[in-house]
């Protein structure tokens, strides 16, 4: 049985494909490269793919290794600036395995659609894919940048202090203001901290159908901030006690005013 392959169609898909590949490489590994540079390993890579069908008299297996192997390895060194062999394998495995999801969602789709679909339409599901994936990832690396480590310092007698540390949620939204002082304040679950006789201070909050309750808070002397960028250390911080979960999921026990984010 014989086939017509058109290179130019090859050509075509398999570069909208490596470019797709390449992006998504770089944005999961975080790797710095240009787009420049992107393309034009997308280019040397469309140009192996479209040697698989020259009839070069090289056995079929001879042809796989020249170019899933020796022409990935290659647009990997144009596409990247590689450090280290643990690396380069790193950015290896990494195509290899997006490159195998990408196109079996795309075969899939296609399978769904019936399977003969035009040219134009197969690389717009290529793209959309893509699309998808970037978004995906931009969305789940933002809600986990909200997520930081709070170690925090409190009074547990005249001369004694203790640390807890603690998985915090940044609040942008958060505005509560303690009723005297006018002090930002912190919300944290109230079995987090030890328990104190008496609080000096009282947070009024309103929530969904509610005129307003009220939560005891109390100053302690110090919290630390573990961000990326470095650690950020709060004095006298004024902190309220919910007392139910602030996480039914347990992810978080405690939320975060914007206003201690800045270093002091």
């Amino acid at each position: 049985m014989k086939y017509e392959v058109y290179l130019d169609t090859v050509f075509l898909i398999q570069f909208v494909m490596n470019y797709c590949v390449f992006m998504m490489t770089a944005s999961i590994m975080k790797l710095i490269t240009s787009r420049l540079r992107i393309i034009l390993a997308a280019l040397i890579g469309a140009i192996g793919s479209c040697f698989m069908f020259l009839p070069v008299g090289l056995n079929g297996y001879v042809k796989f290794i020249l170019v899933f192997v020796l022409w990935i390895a290659a647009s990997t060194r144009i596409a990247f600036c590689v450090r280290g062999r643990r690396q380069y394998f790193s950015m290896l495995l990494s195509i290899v395995a997006i490159t195998f999801l990408l196109g079996g969602v795309a075969q899939w789709l296609m399978s769904v659609f019936s399977g003969n679909l035009a040219v134009g339409i197969w690389l717009t599901l290529i793209i959309l894919i893509y699309g998808i994936f970037q978004y995906s990832l931009r969305q789940y690396r933002r809600q986990k940048s909200l997520f930081v480590p709070v170690t925090i310092l409190t009074e547990v007698g005249e001369d004694a202090c203790q640390k807890v540390s603690i998985v915090a949620l940044i609040d942008t939204g958060n505005r509560l203001r303690e009723n005297k002082t006018g002090k930002a304040v912190c919300i944290v679950e109230h079995g987090i901290m030890p328990p104190r006789e008496q609080y000096d201070y009282e947070v009024t909050y309103y929530a969904l159908g509610s005129t307003g309750a009220t939560m005891k808070a109390q100053s302690i002397p110090q919290m630390m901030i573990h961000t990326k960028e470095g650690d950020i250390k709060c004095r006298d911080v004024m902190l309220a006690f919910y007392p139910g979960k602030i996480s039914q999921s347990g992810a978080y026990h405690m939320i975060l005013h914007k206003d201690y984010m800045k270093e002091e």
